[in-house]
């Protein structure tokens, strides 16, 4: 729970400081925004992989249209069960060991930023795509994909679209 009040108050000051990506000191200061939001989540899964950091559930690290979503699958889904998304989007799976974390900003403009999380959770690699936007002066996650087998989109996951998991086979 400290570990989630500390995540829920580094992203209401806007996640002025991102990490390095052994979690030990500051990045360089050339990094956006953008990047200190993804970095800053990320350090929570780093620092001790024990603990649950939940970001999944704070207020504030999702955009408006993303929250909508997240609330909507919620208040859909029946008490007991677990809803459209089953995994923890941020280490793509349930459980996490996170190693050899990279993240770099890929696309910024204006209030669109796209930022890349490269990492191995558990041995196997993972390449997460944060789409963020600024909203109310800060930057949010607006959608997150996996890239590599099996792809998915968290925000087509959520509105039960087609295509929220290209590579699953369908009957």
């Amino acid at each position: 729970m400290r570990r989630a009040v500390a995540l829920l108050l580094l992203l209401m000051l806007g996640a002025p400081a991102a990490v390095a990506e052994d979690g030990s000191e500051p990045a360089a200061k050339t990094e956006s925004g953008a990047v200190a939001v993804v970095a800053a989540i990320y350090k929570t899964y780093t620092d001790n992989h024990h603990d649950d950091p939940g970001p999944a559930g704070i207020a504030g690290v999702y955009s408006k249209r993303l929250q909508a979503l997240i609330d909507k699958d919620e208040a859909e889904t029946p008490a007991g069960e677990v809803g459209r998304m089953d995994w923890d989007p941020f280490v793509d799976g349930q459980d996490w060991e996170v190693t050899g974390l990279k993240i770099s900003q890929i696309y910024q403009s204006g209030g669109e930023a796209r930022v890349r999380a490269v990492f191995a959770n558990f041995g196997e690699p993972r390449n997460i795509i944060f789409n963020l936007v600024r909203e109310d002066g800060k930057w949010r996650i607006d959608d997150i994909a996996e890239t590599l087998k099996p792809r998915w989109t968290m925000s087509k996951i959520l509105t039960d679209a087609p295509d929220a998991l290209p590579d699953e086979k369908r009957d």
